[in-house]
């Protein structure tokens, strides 16, 4: 999802639950709207099958020093496509979440952005196969990237770009971050009429 700055959003969200606890449990309940038809939608995208024949064996490394590289799982890939409604606590920069879209699995993030960074396949591989890389990520779909520039073009072409979540983001054509930014907007806005009321 890409990530776009609110100003007071948490504080809002912290005032609903403690003093509208009904305006938190409406507002929650319409970002799910939004959010499920992504996920719902990214959840589609993931294959049946490994992409690549491969994938769908456990990895037997000769030094184990390194984690095994993990199976290719439909359903655990699928399953771990979900979305969250819930703010963490901020980050070293202040800045937290509103509403979130994840893949939980590591094959299913795997499946997400193979490729994104390096399109032939990582230079520090440890394959004995010096193409494994490239054949690996030419299996698979290609990746979609957001088609409008932003202040950011590389956040754009990289960070903002996947098979499976980012993909079905990207056909929303922007539609869910301002009804997500209006429902915030709509549920202060209640907030505050109740505040004037009541004084």
């Amino acid at each position: 999802m890409p990530t776009v700055e609110v100003k007071g959003a948490l504080q809002l969200r912290k005032s609903l639950r403690k003093y509208a606890p009904d305006l938190s449990k409406a507002l929650n309940k319409e970002l799910r709207s939004y959010l499920k038809p992504v996920v719902d939608k990214s959840r589609n995208y993931i294959p049946t099958a490994a992409p690549l024949s491969g994938w769908g064996k456990p990895l037997k490394l000769e030094v184990r020093t390194f984690r095994p590289f993990p199976k290719f799982n439909y359903s655990e890939a699928k399953r771990g496509i979900n979305y969250t409604t819930v703010p963490p606590k901020p980050n070293r920069k202040g800045f937290t979440y509103l509403a979130q879209i994840y893949n939980a699995s590591a094959t299913g993030a795997i499946y997400e952005t193979a490729g994104r960074r390096n399109p032939w396949g990582s230079p520090k591989s440890k394959s004995r196969n010096p193409y494994a890389g490239r054949q690996f990520i030419q299996a698979m779909p290609p990746i979609t990237r957001p088609t409008r520039p932003s202040d950011n073009p590389s956040r754009d072409t990289i960070k903002m770009s996947g098979r499976a979540i980012f993909r079905a983001w990207a056909e929303t054509n922007g539609q869910v971050t301002p009804k997500i930014i209006n429902a915030l907007i709509s549920a202060k806005n209640s907030f505050d009429s109740r505040k004037i009321k009541a004084a």
